[in-house]
């Protein structure tokens, strides 16, 4: 395809409820095993909100529910007032975009190909791909300072880069949500940033509302407006990085002893790790 000069990508307006996306009562698993118990969860509109929790503990489960790819063994995702299941799937897709786990795209692909997928939601029989989709996936690869990688195939980039392709891809959807499930995985440092500042820029910029799931507390913590902590497939806290990263909660669901430092620069928590709990008495004769 050709990529021309960009239009503005707008997001779609918020409808008049408290969260356009909640979960109320919601179980989900695989198979025989539940990971998700009877969770309720109202996604914040307009704000960054983190998801975190130990491995296993159901934060990618949670966000295949909310995005309908797993249906609910129980309760319901309630999505702009109306149970998830019952609005099709190309609508699901124009209103809420999914960056997964480890995204693979088939060799070869450019990166202009790829973001252009982002356009099917929004294409029938009689509405074909026009110079409408080749702006609008101009303006994702703008916002995600990927444009001048638009030749370039896919599996040629840096890991930075390719997230940074995979976010213009949802882009590419124009949905009012962005789910992001561990958007850093893999990625060292500086890269891990680079994308959690392009995740606050678009919140900024677009009024997008972001939902991540993120293993680093501190990044969680510094990046995030709403952090949601969860256990055993069941949401445990939530609140604000200050109300929610706390030593007593790390400790409880993380099992580890730490201490919670200040940024000095943001005000936010920054979790100090100093080692797994001392057994008790009890522990010792159990074990």
């Amino acid at each position: 395809m050709t990529v021309t000069a960009a239009r503005p990508i707008t997001t779609e307006q918020a409808a008049p409820t408290a969260s356009r996306l909640r979960a109320e009562g919601v179980s989900l698993g695989y198979r025989d095993r539940t990971v998700v118990q009877g969770l309720d969860l109202s996604v914040p509109d307009g704000r960054v909100s983190a998801i975190v929790g130990p491995n296993g503990c159901g934060k990618s489960t949670l966000l295949r529910g909310l995005v309908r790819l797993l249906a609910p063994s129980a309760g319901q995702v309630v999505l702009d007032g109306e149970d998830i299941s019952s609005i099709p799937t190309k609508e699901v897709a124009r209103r809420i975009g999914l960056l997964p786990q480890a995204p693979l795209a088939p060799e070869g692909l450019s990166v202009a190909e790829l973001v252009a997928h982002g356009r099917h939601p929004h294409h029938s029989l009689l509405r074909r791909p026009g110079p409408q989709d080749d702006a609008i996936v101009a303006e994702a690869l703008e916002l995600t300072d990927t444009l001048s990688l638009a030749d370039r195939a896919v599996d040629e980039l840096s890991g930075g880069q390719r997230q940074r392709v995979w976010i213009a891809l949802a882009l590419a959807q124009q949905p009012g949500i962005l789910l992001l499930d561990e958007p850093t995985s893999f990625l060292d440092i500086a890269h891990q940033v680079e994308v959690l500042e392009l995740v606050r820029r678009l919140n900024a910029e677009r009024g997008t509302t972001c939902v991540m799931v993120l293993h680093d507390l501190a990044m969680a913590a510094r990046y995030a407006d709403h952090v949601v902590a969860m256990r055993d497939g069941e949401v445990v806290a939530q609140g604000s990085p200050v109300e929610v990263v706390t030593e007593e909660l790390v400790s409880s669901v993380f099992d580890i002893r730490c201490r919670i430092l200040t940024d000095p620069d943001t005000g936010t928590p920054v979790v100090l790790p100093r080692g797994m709990p001392t057994p008790t008495a009890k522990d010792q004769e159990i074990s």
